[in-house]
């Protein structure tokens, strides 16, 4: 799996713009609305480093996992921490102390993705992002936020939702379910 991201990430000139000028932009700063004070962030399918520069520029700390070596190399050439991890195997970094461990436009690309927040530990606060739009390389897919929310409810427990609408990198139009929670 790691080598399809890697390709991603090879050819697409989005992963490698400004974060302002990316179409997931809308998407982290309203994410990034949810944090309230400088806090210590644990991005697991982090990406680039985009959302990283981000965080960094807002006083967060930030450590970031991705299972894509190019993500990974192009993200230590910015602000932040990131760690070569495929969470599928290894999540011995959610016990690390974070106050905020985000999921942005991660868990539809996994099959066992309750089984990796279920490894988050008890009242970590927890920020995760799914879209409503099918995606070759995506598990799943939301119809609505309600769907999106009854999946994570029963390991997360969820005090704000949020809906952001924009372009995906395809094109196309998507909406994009945010949940804000503690891990129960």
């Amino acid at each position: 799996m790691s080598k399809y991201y890697d390709d991603v990430f090879k050819r697409s000139s989005a992963y490698r713009c400004p974060p302002e000028e990316s179409p997931y932009y809308p998407l982290w700063t309203a994410v990034l609305s949810l944090i309230k004070h400088p806090t210590k962030i644990l991005d697991v399918g982090c990406g680039p480093g985009q959302f990283a520069a981000l965080c960094v520029k807002a006083g967060h700390e930030y450590v970031g996992l991705d299972w894509s070596r190019v993500a990974v190399d192009i993200g230590r050439e910015g602000p932040g921490e990131f760690h070569l991890v495929d969470v599928q195997q290894d999540r011995a970094r959610f016990k690390d102390d974070y106050d905020v461990i985000t999921f942005i436009e991660f868990l539809e690309h996994v099959p066992d993705d309750l089984e990796i927040l279920a490894d988050v530990p008890q009242r970590r606060t927890i920020i995760l992002t799914v879209p409503d739009y099918p995606g070759a390389e995506h598990f799943r897919h939301f119809s609505d936020l309600g769907q999106a929310t009854r999946r994570y409810q029963s390991l997360v427990t969820v005090s704000y939702r949020m809906v952001v609408s924009g372009k995906n990198l395809h094109g196309g139009t998507a909406k994009i379910f945010i949940l804000k929670g503690t891990r129960r």
